[in-house]
């Protein structure tokens, strides 16, 4: 039985299998790189919130955001990394990095700081751009048709 496209891959050397399937699932390289350096850089930013936690407790209280709301945005961060990586959950993936990537480019542009605004920015535009190419094949539930009626009797069943 053959592979859905997005779970196909090519026999190829150990460890390009994810590489392989994100090229073949936009069928650009390019885009494949720029992908991978955004998953990279959302998982080091949501760890990031962990490993030097008093910082970012302080910059969130700084940005009026409860303390320990840093906890949340880093696990969300690290898990919508992850999420990029199937290119069925990833348009879902990148509209939530995006939402909090708002969230932090109005954090820093409405309080004095020295967290500069085009990392944010340019986060939102990769994201966006990964959305966007992701978005026709997201995954949708199933349609009323093709689920089984588990409401009706199994004697009344044509």
């Amino acid at each position: 039985m053959p592979l859905p496209n997005d779970l196909a891959v090519d026999a190829a050397p150990a460890g390009s299998g994810v590489l392989r399937r994100v090229v073949r699932g936009t069928g650009s390289s390019l885009f494949a790189v720029v992908m991978l350096l955004e998953v990279l850089a959302m998982g080091d930013a949501g760890l990031g919130k962990f490993q030097n936690l008093d910082g970012w407790l302080y910059w969130f209280a700084r940005f009026g955001y409860p303390p320990h709301m840093s906890l949340v945005v880093g696990a969300l961060e690290f898990a919508g990394a992850g999420l990029l990586l199937i290119p069925r959950l990833a348009p879902y993936a990148a509209m939530m990095l995006a939402v909090i990537m708002f969230g932090a480019l109005e954090a820093v542009l409405s309080t004095e700081t020295d967290l500069g605004w085009f990392d944010p920015t340019l986060h939102l535009v990769f994201l966006t751009i990964i959305g966007t190419v992701h978005w026709k094949r997201r995954w949708r539930p199933a349609r009323a048709a093709e689920m089984p009626n588990i409401l009706v009797d199994r004697d009344e069943r044509p």
